[in-house]
C-alpha cells in the first residue's frame, strides 16, 4: 500500500552533549510511569519482558557503533502481543545518544515496515534527531506496510537519534515491525514507501549522477 510520510519542514541542527555510544529504551503504557532500560554498547537485547498488559517478546537494537556504514540506528524486529482484552496504548521510545557526527548537513534515510497486525489494532513509527521530529508515518493499519522518508539534517560532532513506535492494541492480539535510520545517498528530501517510493528515490539518484557527468 502507498504511503505518504509527514516529515519535518526544516533542516534539523542536531547536538548531543559528548559522550559514550549509549541505548535507552522507555516503555509506557496507557500514559503511566515509564519503564527503563540502557546499554552502553551499542547493541540491546530485550526478550519475554511483561508491560502490563503488552508482552514485548523480542527487539534487538543496534546504534552506529555495532552498526556497518551507513547505519545509525536499527531497531528490527519489534515483536509483542496483548495478552488480555480492552484497548490499550504502548510507546516505545528508543533514544541512541553520544553518536558520531561529520559536523556537515547530511541526508537521513528513515524506513519503516509492519509485517504483522492484528485486525483493529493500529501502530504509528517515528524518528527523531536531536529530540525533533524527522519522519512519521501516521498511522499504519494494514497487517503488512512500509515506508521510507529521506531528509537532510546537520549532524553535530555528536548527536541523537530516536525511534519511536506507538502502539494501539484491541483486545488480544499482536504486532510485528521494525524502524532504521542511516546515512543516504539521495539528494533533498524524498518520502515514499515500498517499490513505488524506491523507483522514485533512484530515478532521483540517475538525474543526479547524469547532470553530473554532464557538467563534467
Amino acid at each position: 500500500m502507498k504511503r505518504l510520510l509527514m516529515t519535518a519542514a526544516s533542516v534539523l541542527v542536531l547536538g548531543a552533549p559528548a559522550g559514550a555510544d549509549v541505548i535507552d529504551v522507555f516503555a509506557t503504557v496507557d500514559g503511566g510511569a515509564p519503564a527503563h532500560t540502557s546499554s552502553a554498547t551499542g547493541q540491546l537485547i530485550i526478550s519475554a519482558v511483561a508491560l502490563g498488559p503488552f508482552s514485548l517478546n523480542s527487539v534487538v537494537i543496534n546504534s552506529e557503533a555495532t552498526l556497518p556504514a551507513p547505519g545509525i540506528l536499527n531497531t528490527n524486529t519489534l515483536n509483542l502481543n496483548q495478552t488480555v482484552g480492552g484497548s490499550h496504548t504502548l510507546v516505545l521510545d528508543i533514544v541512541a545518544s553520544g553518536l558520531a557526527g561529520p559536523g556537515a548537513l547530511r541526508n537521513l534515510l528513515s524506513s519503516f515496515s509492519v509485517s504483522g497486525l492484528t485486525a483493529g489494532w493500529d501502530a504509528r513509527e517515528q524518528t527523531f534527531v536531536g529530540g525533533t521530529l524527522l519522519a512519521d508515518t501516521g498511522v499504519f493499519t494494514n497487517p503488512s506496510d512500509s515506508a521510507f522518508s529521506i531528509n537532510p539534517a546537520f549532524l553535530a560532532g555528536t548527536y541523537s537519534a530516536e525511534v519511536k513506535y506507538t502502539i494501539d492494541g484491541v483486545g488480544i492480539g499482536g504486532f510485528n515491525g521494525g524502524v532504521d535510520m542511516s546515512l543516504a545517498a539521495v539528494p533533498g528530501s524524498v518520502v515514499g514507501a515500498g517499490l513505488p517510493g524506491l523507483a522514485v528515490g533512484l530515478a532521483l539518484l540517475g538525474i543526479a549522477v547524469r547532470r553530473r557527468a554532464q557538467i563534467a
